[in-house]
């Protein structure tokens, strides 16, 4: 039973460092190469593999009694679901726009309907991840560097996703490198040197 904790914990902590990278890697390819279609087929990817990340980041936290950690975790695992989800809705656009036929793809864009039940809801992404930054803060989880950098992504994501900033898409994705990369590490070095990674002094 130890041992599936242990490969469970090694898995996210992999995907904490591969889902933003994957983000990234994703938002270049829409705003460098302005593949539409491709963007969201990444974008997609991205935002499963920050599913196994926030659960072991949660687990790890909440692990330290922090019931704050719970509350993040679960926002901000709905709403990378949502995120992985929207991108059907964004490729659907990108078709049509490919197929020249941009009155439907504007018609989609503009339909309440599908805004407030796929884009809307991705907010609870970067609210969730805020939470869990707090939450790591305030039990001394990881180095203080870490929630820092996790706080500072998460605020960018959605200015940069919402007012359509390029520059704030890029630096919340590497900023959100920089944080998921440090948790990830830290995970993957604490589940070496100890049989009880959710318990011990993650710094």
């Amino acid at each position: 039973m130890n041992n599936n904790k242990h490969l469970f914990i090694r898995i996210a902590a992999v995907c904490a460092i591969l889902a933003p990278l994957t983000l990234l890697a994703g938002d270049l390819v829409l705003i460098i190469g302005e593949r539409r279609f491709e963007w969201t087929i990444v974008l997609w990817l991205a935002f499963v593999l920050f599913v196994p990340a926030i659960i072991g980041l949660t687990h790890v936290a909440f692990g330290r009694g922090n019931k704050l950690a719970l509350v993040g975790g679960a926002l901000a695992f709905f709403g990378a679901m949502a995120g992985a989800s929207m991108q059907i809705l964004f490729r659907v656009y990108a078709v049509l726009d490919e197929a020249g036929d941009a009155q439907a793809s504007e018609l989609l864009q503009k339909t309440m309907k599908l805004i407030a039940t796929t884009q809307m809801i991705g907010i609870f992404f970067p609210i969730g991840l805020i939470l869990l930054s707090i939450s790591i803060y305030k039990n001394r989880i990881f180095n203080r560097l870490t929630p820092l950098l996790l706080a500072a992504g998460a605020i960018l994501f959605p200015i940069g996703r919402i007012g359509g900033l390029a520059i704030a898409v890029i630096g919340s994705g590497l900023v959100l490198i920089a944080a998921f990369g440090l948790i990830g590490w830290q995970i993957i070095n604490t589940v070496e040197n100890s049989s009880e990674p959710a318990q011990s002094g993650l710094r």
